[in-house]
């Protein structure tokens, strides 16, 4: 979204909360040193092989979800300075969290919100969406069209999609724009933004599921407005399966650039193993090649977490 102000019960699907230790990957995975004992030439009773006797085996120290989602705002904050992100990476599989940090914390959507109008457009009654509906729930996802966001906000009554989504999907913090006509500026969290690519994998009727995880798979380079939209989950995961949904946003008080989306190694037999949500507010003013940059820089931390 550009700077025309893209501003834009309660289910748990997350079982490991977040600043949980649950997950954790070697240091050795993410390049840090570790000595393992390797094997020797048998030894007598008692005794210790030679060799054995000068090396220590030493276990690798695991990393928490926290560390490693620390690391990446460390990363992140180090290309744009001032920077505020949250962060919830999730094993779907288990619900293990992988990295965590802020995943509580509120943030604008942006773009992001376009799944929950998504979902509310298409409906929950598993039917087929119409061809000329189909078409611009596509050309909204994959290229990120705010004229087409615009008129499916204004037919679904604007704030009342979110409440809507807000009560099927049981998000806990998101909330409705004060200003009806700004989309764009929903707050969210990334722990709710995880529940929400849940819902599409797990509870969305077939139909829709394929349609939007159709359009997050092929999201053009180039956005509808201009924007490379190829920054975070695209660029630092290219060897990857993934299917995302992007948002940037200008405001007079702050930049918003939002990285978010299901991701698989490429061989994997689940293409879509991980939800991946990386939200950020910026400084005002920080152009979008740099802010992009900024969070291509942290999900690069990801890789050897997401095997």
């Amino acid at each position: 979204m550009s700077s025309i102000q893209d501003r834009a019960p309660r289910a748990r699907w997350h079982w490991v909360a977040a600043g949980t230790t649950a997950a954790v990957i070697s240091l050795s995975a993410l390049g840090a040193p570790a000595a393992f004992a390797t094997s020797h030439d048998q030894a007598g009773p008692g005794q210790v092989p030679e060799a054995a006797a000068a090396t220590t085996a030493v276990a690798a120290h695991p990393i928490s979800a926290t560390a490693i989602a620390q690391q990446m705002q460390t990363a992140i904050q180090a290309a744009s300075p001032g920077t505020t992100v949250g962060i919830d990476v999730v094993d779907t599989t288990t619900g293990t969290a992988v990295a965590s940090l802020n995943a509580d914390q509120q943030f604008y959507t942006a773009s992001v919100v376009k799944l929950l109008i998504a979902l509310d457009t298409l409906g929950n009654s598993g039917a087929q969406a119409d061809p000329d509906t189909a078409t611009k729930v596509t050309q909204m996802l994959s290229a990120s069209d705010d004229d087409i966001a615009d008129q499916l906000w204004v037919a679904g009554g604007n704030n009342a999609i979110i409440d809507r989504m807000v009560a099927a999907i049981g998000l806990n913090a998101t909330t409705a724009p004060e200003d009806t006509a700004q989309w764009g500026e929903t707050l969210t969290t990334p722990r709710d933004v995880v529940s929400i690519f849940h819902y599409i994998t797990t509870q969305a009727p077939a139909a829709t599921r394929d349609l939007i995880l159709g359009a997050l798979h092929n999201t053009a380079q180039t956005a509808a407005d201009g924007t490379d939209q190829f920054f975070g989950i695209p660029d630092a995961l290219s060897g990857a399966n993934w299917a995302v949904k992007q948002g940037w946003m200008d405001l007079d008080s702050s930049t918003t650039l939002d990285t978010t989306g299901l991701v698989g190694p490429a061989a994997a037999d689940q293409p879509y193993r991980y939800a991946v949500v990386v939200l950020s507010t910026q400084p005002a003013g920080t152009s979008w090649s740099a802010a992009g940059a900024a969070l291509t820089a942290g999900v690069t931390l990801l890789h050897a977490a997401l095997k």
